[in-house]
């Protein structure tokens, strides 16, 4: 699971096109009057302005990213993924560094001194999107007023005081609000359905409808009855093949139409867009809020690119997981010994890992987990290994499926950063668990990719209940601002056009839901329309419960390809035990590539030692695990507590704050 950080990506390109497509709302003059103290006329209307307007969108995002220093490299090439990863969220940092205003950028000084792998002060030439962006921020950041609401009030009694502020959840929060560029799903704009209407916090009316024009559609978005003087909604109206993006400025309201062209659409594509519709998004923070949120949540990953992890993005991410996750982790002394010896240590003994680098407590926020990383331990041969599932990057040397001897990982998880608790197998288990077996199935996968095809199959398993809100968790459905299928369902597609290498977590496992083959070649429109066919709901693709064995198109380390199975880290974990004979009990019908980091670490197959070594206690009298490592505690409160049952976890929702789930999901 340790890549969802490509969530971050997507859902960061989500909020691009606001940025990158910025207009307002054309209505009667009035309205350009009105707005005129927020944005000059001339950067109005930068609605067709394309954001690589020459070449394939493939191209244009190669030549974003060397404008920046950060194109992939021949010495890239067997690790893509993780390069793509680490370098995109350099270059959405850096983005964020030219666009915004110099006294914003102040704010997150200590921050931005600790990113490294791009130049921030080079000078980059702006594409012309940016360059527009850059202006746009600049005034409104000039005037005083907040991101999602320009705030002067109507002293009449029809609209309000005041706005409400960009911040506003942040705010309540008491923090930065990361991920705050999410935006909030409204619904769906069909041909021939009633119009789409909801109300703002700008506007008491507003309503959508699509209607067929000559060269394809026409999306209409009608505002009325403001609420403020100077107010403005930020939007996106989104299909699996365009990207359009709005902000509504008050006090006047008026109609802006949006032509959405069916030129070069694939039969599939048009299929999308009369059957699934113009899916519209509201971006709360506006247009400086949304940067800055970007730009605060691109923060938390600077370790991802770094051998350790420093401070402030520590401090950010500890912060992270109190206020969104709820795991308030305390600082301890770690003096560098080795708390646990060799002998300490038995095969198919538990290893949680976290480390502070945006990418696991991500995951943690997703998963309700307290671990982002899993491995298992392994004897053979009178030499203890750690058997994992990862990828080589700036903290870690070595790709796939691999194991470590013991001292040297000791070593390695250090120098990255690491937080390590150890969890024994319980007495039962202990007993039943064959070390030959575990072993022999480790062998015959060693060397084996990292299994991005499965990352999703075990986080997704609702059609709605396992993508996270943000925080406050205590708001109304309809204020809540919460990851959504509907944001997958059209960036996917989009997204890939620029980055099909991001095709790999996403449609090979989907081939296979729809298909029965991740080998299949269809499009996700090609497989939203024959899902449907099938009578699929296509919220529903994700999270078609999957069995292990499934084969995807994989590749060793040695340059070898073959049709293989896909595993994470805790589906490692878990299929080594499953190897192992631990889930004989329940004639192994235990789908490992349905567990997350959580799933695998409650299972009663681990138990807390009833008596911890000395040195284990005295560094961390409160853990009732041993702690090898880490600058924070690190605890697994739920360890060992679930049973193992046929068909486990196979359909459990992961709501934060309290992640509660049926016994028998």
């Amino acid at each position: 699971m340790r890549f969802l950080a490509l969530g971050l990506v997507a859902s960061t390109l989500a909020a691009l096109p606001v940025l990158l497509w910025f207009d307002l709302l054309q209505g009667p003059q009035s309205l350009f009057t009105a707005a005129r103290l927020v944005l000059r006329p001339s950067t109005v209307d930068l609605l067709d302005v394309q954001i690589f307007p020459s070449g394939s969108p493939h191209d244009g995002f190669h030549r974003w990213m060397k404008n920046a220093g950060l194109v992939l490299t021949e010495a890239d090439n067997g690790h893509t993924m993780q390069a793509l990863r680490d370098k995109l969220l350099l270059r959405i940092i850096a983005f964020g560094y030219d666009v915004l205003p110099h006294s914003v950028r102040e704010e997150y000084a200590k921050d931005l001194a600790e990113v490294t792998g791009v130049e921030l002060s080079a000078e980059r030439v702006l594409t012309q999107v940016e360059t527009l962006l850059k202006e746009v921020l600049h005034k409104e950041h000039g005037s005083s007023m907040t991101a999602t609401a320009n705030t002067i009030s109507m002293p009449t009694d029809e609209v309000g005081d005041s706005a409400p502020s960009a911040s506003a959840a942040g705010a309540a929060n008491g923090g930065p609000n990361y991920f705050g560029f999410i935006p909030q799903f409204k619904g769906r704009v069909r041909i021939g359905s009633p119009p789409l209407t909801w109300e703002s916090p700008c506007w008491r009316h507003a309503s959508a409808e699509l209607i067929k024009a000559a060269k394809g559609w026409e999306l209409q978005v009608h505002v009325s009855g403001p609420k403020h003087l100077f107010c403005s909604d930020a939007y996106g109206f989104f299909t699996a093949s365009s990207l359009h993006a709005g902000v509504l400025p008050g006090p006047i309201g008026g109609t802006k139409r949006y032509a959405i062209s069916s030129d070069n659409l694939t039969e599939s594509e048009v299929w999308d867009v009369e059957s699934l519709g113009v899916r519209v998004f509201f971006f709360p923070a506006g247009v400086l809020g949304t940067v800055r949120q970007i730009l605060e949540t691109a923060l938390l990953f600077v370790p991802l690119s770094r051998k350790s992890v420093p401070p402030q993005a520590a401090q950010r991410n500890v912060d992270f997981l109190k206020r969104y996750v709820g795991i308030d982790m305390k600082e301890r002394h770690d003096d560098g010994s080795l708390v646990l010896q060799e002998d300490d240590i038995q095969s198919g003994d538990f290893f949680g890992i976290l480390r502070l680098d945006g990418l696991d407590p991500m995951l943690a926020w997703g998963m309700g987990s307290h671990t982002g990383h899993t491995t298992v331990a392994l004897w053979e041969d009178g030499q203890l290994y750690i058997a994992e599932s990862t990828t080589n990057s700036s903290y870690w040397p070595t790709n796939g499926i691999q194991r470590t001897p013991y001292r040297q990982w000791i070593q390695q998880a250090r120098a990255a950063g690491f937080a390590v608790v150890h969890a024994p197998l319980s007495p039962k288990y202990r007993e039943i668990f064959n070390e030959k077996k575990a072993n022999a199935f480790f062998h015959a996968h060693e060397g084996l990719q990292y299994g991005y095809h499965a990352l999703f199959t075990g986080w997704i398993d609702t059609q709605r209940h396992n993508y996270p809100c943000l925080p406050p968790y205590d708001l109304p459905q309809e204020q809540k601002q919460c990851l959504t299928w509907e944001l997958l369902e059209v960036l996917v597609p989009f997204v890939t056009r620029f980055i099909p290498q991001l095709e790999k977590p996403f449609l090979p496992a989907w081939n296979l839901h729809v298909t029965g083959s991740a080998t299949g070649e269809l499009s996700a429109t090609q497989l939203y329309r024959l899902a449907s066919e099938k009578g699929m709901d296509v919220s529903s693709i994700p999270a078609v419960v999957e069995q292990d064995g499934a084969q995807y198109p994989s590749v060793y380390n040695n340059g070898t390809r073959a049709l293989d199975i896909a595993m994470v880290c805790d589906v490692l974990v878990c299929s080594v035990w499953k190897a192992a004979g631990l889930f004989e009990g329940v004639d192994n019908q235990v789908s490992c590539v349905e567990q997350t980091n959580s799933d695998v670490y409650n299972l009663e197959i681990l138990a807390a030692p009833q008596a911890r070594k000395a040195a284990c206690a005295e560094k961390d009298p409160h853990n009732a695990l041993c702690q090898l490592m880490g600058s924070y505690e690190l605890e697994l409160p739920t360890l060992g507590t679930r049973p193992v049952y046929r068909h486990m976890q196979e359909s459990c929702p992961s709501e934060p704050p309290l992640y509660k789930r049926p016994d028998n999901c």
